[in-house]
């Protein structure tokens, strides 16, 4: 593991202020110009067998978020082909508890932040076109919407965290926060390419937390390219590595190369199962007991959720009407597919060697599509899901705001003859409006 010295972490991090307050590239230089760490000079690892996590450290790139115990906030960086880890204060987290999220009993959802892709444009002092938000992680303590953002692409970019406090976009402060950081080995190399974009946008594709572990899906340069790594927290110097292997049912073989795009660890009749989906967008399952250290582990293909599309988001829910939990799969052009979760470990696998199967498929008669098109989803709490998507209404402005669980869908954006009084009633939410109420 490297670590930058906490001179050199400082500087950096002024200079980043300085160039959020000035908003240009003039102003960033300008603060570059003072003492530096030298390129290429490197201390030990930011964090040694028995010691305590160092401050700061900045980010090279932020993309997937996840908080861990207590108050650390995960994020995978492609770019410095690391995960870090930062211990929030709780000065760096503000509770937003009296921050009203919507009518639950109409079905109407909140608008917690118009246009936040002009807003963070603002913030970077850059257009809406050089503004990318990664990924989205809520700290349920405080229930504060953490979002990872990019300003512009490549060598350039400049990485932060920024959090919504009432409506309001801040930057978090991250140089003063207790950091620590673990290398992901065998990064592609920034000039190997795929048919459209380099290999190395897909090194981190998701970060997870689950009972003392940091679990890290991407591709590596090895010969088997899709890897997961296992890596203990706080972190030490040592991480378990499994190549992993799927039978991809629409493309007819099977496959090592493309990567877990988006994952999700739980326990099922006591065992712990990592859940994932790939690109085109097979859903498949691990025993967690299989990825050890050096393993090569084939999963079992267990569903097909539509081919031509890519997974947003992975998440359980409790649905209140049947007390059942469910799995929901967000998709970019599809549909988000619901399923079961007691299902999940019951499913057969797919027939393996069989003929070009273009799906969706393989589940029993749970797996439903809802109507959902949102760019990042969280659960909030049982009632409330928050998105970040694109107004059906507004598609040219990026918005936050709230939809009710389970149902996913906000009355606000349609008329329907179920928004009469006595009108029909298809969700069945009036029947059970009293068991959804003390949920």
């Amino acid at each position: 593991m490297d670590h930058t010295t906490t001179s050199g972490m400082a500087e950096e991090a002024r200079a980043r202020r300085e160039f959020l307050r000035a908003g240009s590239a003039s102003a960033l230089m300008l603060a570059l110009a003072g003492p530096a760490l030298a390129a290429g000079e490197k201390t030990r690892a930011d964090v040694e067998e028995g010691g305590t996590p160092r401050p700061g450290g900045p980010l090279q790139s932020a993309g997937a978020l996840e908080f861990g115990p207590g108050n650390v906030l995960f994020v995978g960086d492609i770019t410095g082909a690391a995960v870090h880890a930062f211990a929030l204060k709780d000065s760096d987290v503000t509770s937003q508890a009296d921050v009203e999220m919507g009518n639950f009993h109409n079905f109407e959802g909140r608008d917690l932040v118009l246009g936040v892709d002009q807003k963070l444009a603002a913030l970077f002092g850059t257009t809406v076109g050089n503004i990318v938000i990664n990924d989205m992680a809520i700290h349920q303590p405080s229930r504060q919407i953490f979002m990872s953002v990019e300003r512009g692409s490549g060598p350039g970019a400049m990485a932060a965290i920024v959090k919504v406090n009432h409506g309001k976009l801040e930057l978090l402060e991250l140089d003063g926060i207790a950091h620590s950081k673990t290398v992901i080995p065998n990064e592609p190399d920034q000039n190997a390419m795929l048919e459209f974009e380099p290999q190395q946008v897909y090194a981190i594709t998701d970060v997870k937390y689950y009972n003392g572990e940091v679990f890290v899906t991407g591709i590596s340069n090895q010969r088997f390219a899709s890897t997961l790594y296992r890596i203990p927290y706080p972190f030490r110097s040592r991480l378990s590595t499994s190549t992993v292997e799927i039978w991809h049912p629409t493309h007819g073989e099977f496959e090592t190369r493309a990567p877990i795009v988006r994952q999700l660890i739980r326990e099922m009749d006591g065992k712990p199962y990592l859940f994932a989906v790939y690109g085109c967008t097979p859903l498949v399952r691990f025993r967690l007991e299989d990825l050890k250290d050096g393993a090569h582990v084939r999963g079992d293909t267990i569903g097909e959720l539509g081919y031509g599309s890519n997974p947003l988001d992975m998440l359980t829910y409790t649905d209140p009407t049947d007390n059942k939990d469910y799995l929901l799969v967000t998709i970019d052009v599809r549909s988000a597919s619901r399923i079961e979760a007691a299902e999940l470990t019951t499913a057969k696998p797919e027939p393996t060697g069989g003929p070009i199967d273009f799906g969706p498929g393989g589940l029993g008669r749970t797996q439903r599509d809802l109507p959902i098109r949102a760019e990042h989803i969280a659960i909030l709490d049982p009632r409330w899901a928050v998105v970040i998507w694109r107004h059906p209404k507004t598609s040219w402005r990026l918005d936050i705001g709230t939809l009710m669980v389970p149902y996913f869908f906000d009355r606000r954006l349609g008329m329907a003859e179920m928004n009469w009084p006595n009108g029909p009633d298809p969700f069945h939410y009036r029947e059970h409006r009293n068991e959804i109420d003390h949920a």
